[in-house]
């Protein structure tokens, strides 16, 4: 934990150092210092009330490795900027690999597939993990050999990789593109290990489960919905994603993840996850009837454009209430079946 620290206060210091260069969020390599002092002390919690649960451990070395490239990245930039510092070069390689061992199937593959309780949820599943620990083990391989100049981006200048190969050509790239894709198929897979021992588990497990559910899923939303709005044409900056996965899987993830190992506050999931699900529907339902109604009063009907949007404002506040009651009953019955079970028994017995 004090090494996470340590090393989210290089990184902070650099950018204090390089002020000039931070124009936005993504500049300031913020992802790295974020998820250090985030994954390092939520595992350090574990670890001292679970020191049997992998998990803990697993989170105290993402809060290590994760840091050191925003701080290899930072200290390339602060070289090319102040002069040539000793050993620029080989930072700028070590950025190019380091995050490897956690992300798609690294460090971040196991979390998922060892939670809650730090063990795998059958022998059947020691096949994925074997092959997640090989993939990554080529894939840093691979990426050590590959010949292709490194890009710490920023605009700053490319750097030769040390320790590429050029005879390899364009088929190691091409190699660590597909070992890419496949640490993706694989952490899906853990991530559905993950939805298979909450239905299979008993009750406190199954709770665990789904608050880790719930913030993983709030996240991968809000990445779908920013992608659907990059596809659409609507410029998003790096910006936006970083703030994304600080967020999200910085800050979220790990912090249900901690809650739910440390069994805190787990019977008040229910009642948020249907929460959520109801305003969501809520406020989609009714963006789309004011959107139609102001379209059909202004295109349509013989309406100006104030009184239309007056006139949908005031239909769709009239459909707030009602509404949100039917969608909160629906989302009850099947997300929170003891309110539901519990408003129904209320109403048989009134009448």
């Amino acid at each position: 934990s004090a090494s996470a620290l340590a090393l989210a206060g290089g990184c902070v210091a650099l950018d204090v150092l390089d002020r000039a260069r931070v124009h936005t969020f993504h500049d300031a390599q913020p992802v790295g210092p974020v998820l250090a002092v985030s994954f390092s002390t939520l595992g350090a919690l574990i670890v001292s009330r679970r020191p049997g649960n992998r998990i803990g451990w697993i989170y105290l070395l993402i809060g290590v490795v994760l840091p050191v490239q925003s701080l290899a990245v930072l200290y390339y930039e602060h070289s090319v900027l102040a002069g040539a510092w000793p050993g620029a070069r080989w930072a700028a390689w070590l950025s190019n690999w380091s995050s490897l061992s956690v992300f798609p199937t690294g460090l971040a593959l196991f979390a998922f597939l060892l939670f809650p309780n730090g063990r795998l949820p059958s022998p059947r599943w020691r096949p994925l993990a074997w092959a997640a620990a090989v993939q990554v083990a080529v894939m840093v391989v691979l990426t050590l050999l590959d010949p292709t100049p490194i890009d710490p981006g920023g605009g700053f200048p490319k750097v030769d990789n040390l320790t590429g190969v050029r005879a390899f050509g364009h088929d190691v790239a091409n190699a660590v593109t597909a070992l890419y894709l496949l640490g993706i198929v694989l952490i899906a897979a853990a991530i559905a290990s993950v939805v298979l021992r909450g239905r299979r588990a008993a009750v406190r497990e199954r709770q665990q489960v789904k608050l880790l559910a719930y913030a993983a899923a709030l996240t991968i939303a809000a990445i779908l919905a920013v992608s659907i709005v990059s596809l659409a044409g609507v410029p998003i900056g790096n910006s936006m994603w970083d703030a994304l996965i600080v967020l999200g899987f910085g800050i979220a993830v790990p912090v249900a993840c901690g809650f739910a190992i440390l069994r805190h506050g787990l019977y008040e999931i229910d009642r948020l996850i249907s929460r959520t699900l109801a305003y969501a529907l809520l406020t989609g339902l009714l963006v789309g009837v004011f959107a139609g109604l102001v379209l059909l009063t202004t295109r349509v009907l013989p309406f100006s454009s104030p009184v239309g949007v007056a006139a949908s404002t005031l239909a769709v506040a009239g459909l707030f209430s009602p509404l949100r009651g039917r969608l909160q009953r629906l989302v009850d019955r099947r997300f929170n079946r003891a309110r539901y079970d519990a408003e129904a028994l209320v109403a048989a017995f009134g009448t």
